[in-house]
């Protein structure tokens, strides 16, 4: 038997899922509920299997219907992303640019960004999505997002990317819990050393490398994925945080104070990435192409 599932089938089955109720769906999608669930079995049906578990108070996905949803999603996805194109040939360049990106890129690198690519390009707009590393390069894969902005490392064997300058970690600290000279502007790794540690773990092996190195022992205190809280604890007067240069430009308030280190490994780089092999839509494919002449030619001018 030859069974093909429309798109409308896929949005009635994917609503069904993300609420985990019949009459919510039904409510969503302005139709009344015995259409909608003659519709989900009749899916089943001709599936010849159950995409639901009814037997709690909420519908839940079976294993088969996770990896429809999984599917049906990246096949709406690529639909909405190919009609944009089209409508983008004879319009210009328009459409919705689904991106994730680590918080410090959302926080510093992106807003001048995407203010400068919104004059050559107003009709596109953005879905966007704040995550660690791992989860950009996965949903990436899964074809939910088209470009990450992210920190190395991440499996270059599935991604192309284009990589920004390399940048130096900082220390904060709370200057009025831990008080220093006003003249002072550098920590050593040793009196890094004497305070209690919050880091992003992406940077725990980098940093315990360069503190071994210097006979030093770090005191870890806090390991987090996400800098916003490390920087909450910092100012609350826990410890010394160590950031990208990046992430700390504008962090030097009234009781926080940014301290370069003196340490030479101490370094970070981020990159755009997207999927291999993968077609870009015409607004993923403008941004990349604006990303890389942007810092190419901050580049020009640092030089």
């Amino acid at each position: 038997m030859v069974f093909f599932m429309n798109l409308q089938q896929m949005r009635y089955f994917l609503t069904v899922a993300e609420t985990g109720n019949i009459t919510a769906a039904a409510s969503l999608l302005h139709m009344a509920q015995p259409p909608l669930s003659r519709q989900i079995k009749q899916l089943e049906e001709e599936l010849e299997t159950e995409l639901f578990d009814r037997s709690g108070r909420h519908l839940q996905l079976t294993e088969t219907g996770v990896l429809l949803a999984h599917r049906a999603r990246e096949i709406l996805n690529l639909t909405e992303r190919s009609l944009q194109e089209v409508r983008s040939a004879g319009q210009g360049i328009s459409g919705t640019l689904y991106m994730g990106a680590v918080s410090t890129a959302n926080y510093m690198l992106l807003p001048n960004l995407i203010k400068e690519f919104n004059k050559l390009y107003p009709k596109v707009h953005f879905q966007l999505v704040t995550e660690a590393t791992t989860r950009i390069t996965e949903l990436l894969e899964k074809g939910i997002l088209e470009l990450g902005i992210v920190r190395m490392p991440f499996n270059s064997n599935f991604f192309d990317s284009y990589n920004l300058p390399e940048e130096k970690l900082v220390a904060i600290l709370n200057t009025e819990c831990h008080p220093l000279p006003p003249d002072k502007h550098t920590l050593t790794i040793a009196e890094l050393a004497a305070y209690p540690l919050l880091l992003h773990k992406k940077y725990e092996s980098l940093i315990t490398n360069v503190f071994h190195k210097h006979h030093c022992r770090p005191q870890y205190f806090c390991r987090s994925n996400d800098t916003i809280p490390l920087l909450g604890w910092t100012e609350a007067g826990l410890g010394a945080t160590i950031l990208p240069q990046s992430a700390a430009i504008g962090e030097a308030k009234s009781k926080l104070a940014v301290y370069e280190i003196e340490d030479s490994e101490l370094t970070t780089t981020g990159a755009l990435v997207w999927l291999k092999k993968r077609r870009q839509s015409a607004a993923a494919a403008a941004f990349i192409k604006f990303f890389i002449e942007y810092f190419s030619a901050l580049n020009t001018k640092e030089k």
